[in-house]
């Protein structure tokens, strides 16, 4: 038997080293190469499984995330109403403030009202031998105003006050549904 010092044989164990060697590095490659054109191959059925719901998460949120994109924020309806501070009933001028306060506040609610229900005019005109005798106009709103919001109360010069109410259109959308079940 030949012994393992001797040189024929080393360079034989040498060549079956490096043929080994080259054979586990090919079949590293092959599956690499492998997992790269079928990625399923060599996975399980949950690793599969969680994979294609990333997926679909993935994806929902893109959709999500678009849509959120392409949905502007409400706009908001908004109104302004005066009243002057001397023409209100009360003993103190901080009476007659807070009433001219609330006198511009309704009216405000008014303009609102007026955007939101619409306005209804009522005209009459009278006519003799085709000479204008009377012309009159009546002008009314009703409607529900709920979920106004006040922006700014500012005194407008020495005897006026204004004040800003606002209020956005899916509340708006609400008061009318509620409205027209009545």
């Amino acid at each position: 038997m030949r012994s393992l010092h001797q040189p024929h044989t080393r360079r034989h164990l040498r060549k079956l080293a490096c043929f080994g060697l080259a054979a586990g590095l090919l079949s590293g490659c092959q599956m690499v190469l492998d997992n790269m054109l079928s990625p399923s191959a060599g996975k399980s059925a949950a690793q599969l499984t969680s994979e294609s719901q990333a997926r679909e998460l993935g994806h929902t949120r893109q959709v999500l995330n678009v849509a959120t994109l392409k949905t502007a924020p409400t706009p908001k309806i908004s109104s302004v109403g005066y009243s002057v501070i001397s023409s209100q009933p009360g003993k103190t001028l901080n009476q007659r403030r807070l009433m001219a306060i609330r006198a511009a506040r309704m009216d405000a609610m008014r303009a609102l009202a007026e955007q939101i229900h619409g306005l209804t005019i009522e005209s009459e005109t009278q006519l003799s031998e085709s000479v204008l005798q009377s012309d009159t106009m009546r002008a009314s709103v009703a409607g529900a105003i709920r979920g106004a919001r006040t922006v700014k109360i500012e005194p407008k010069g020495a005897d006026t006050y204004a004040v800003h109410l606002e209020i956005d259109r899916a509340t708006v959308a609400q008061v009318l549904k509620a409205h027209r079940r009545f």
